[in-house]
């Protein structure tokens, strides 16, 4: 992935405690880092970074707040998905001479950084938490008394399809059965015959 420097922290000359960073990001935003993002029609998402900085590590707050625009899973229109979630992230600082160890591996919540380094990017961890608020199924919310706001139209050209494609397996299962007995009349006309 690219980074952009208005998506780096550069902490070294940030004082001991809490800072807060906020980003607005729309869809340049993964065109600026390299990331594919075809199924988002559009991205207005605000970022808030609360920066909690000790003199071993950083403890930051991820915010996602605002909307994308998606295509529905169901019926295939267009519609705009409130996003909001939180992310919590731990940057322990470690000393150049353990960058080789293996045992210091990344995990999902706690990240190893050389205190050599002097700039925390964001913009990876920021495309991971936007991608992981938005859930695995897109669906058209229901309005007020529990009525789906779906496109009516493709909803019933889908029903249509679905009934066809169910009539067109159960004509072949039946042929299939009649196949299946046609051969073994022969047997049974040769028993006769014996």
């Amino acid at each position: 992935m690219k980074y952009h420097r208005e998506f780096e922290i550069a902490y070294v000359g940030l004082k001991i405690g809490i800072h807060t960073f906020t980003y607005e990001i729309g869809k340049p935003f993964f065109e600026l880092i390299g990331a594919e993002a075809e199924d988002l029609e559009a991205v207005n998402v605000q970022v808030t970074v609360t920066f909690d900085k000790h003199p071993n590590f950083f403890a930051l707050k991820f915010d996602i707040n605002g909307s994308v625009d998606v295509a529905c899973d169901r019926c295939g229109d267009v519609f705009t998905l409130p996003l909001w979630d939180e992310f919590d992230l731990i940057v322990k600082l470690r000393d150049h001479t353990m960058e080789d160890e293996d045992e210091t591996e990344d995990d999902g919540d706690i990240v190893f950084l050389s205190k050599n380094e002097t700039v925390l990017d964001l913009s990876e961890w920021i495309y991971e938490f936007i991608l992981l608020s938005i859930p695995m199924q897109r669906i058209h919310p229901d309005d007020a008394e529990g009525n789906t706001t779906c496109n009516k139209d493709n909803l019933a050209l889908l029903d249509k399809m679905s009934q066809q494609a169910a009539e067109d397996e159960e004509a072949t299962n039946e042929q299939e059965k009649k196949n299946i007995w046609k051969g073994l009349d022969a047997f049974k006309n040769n028993n006769n015959q014996n």
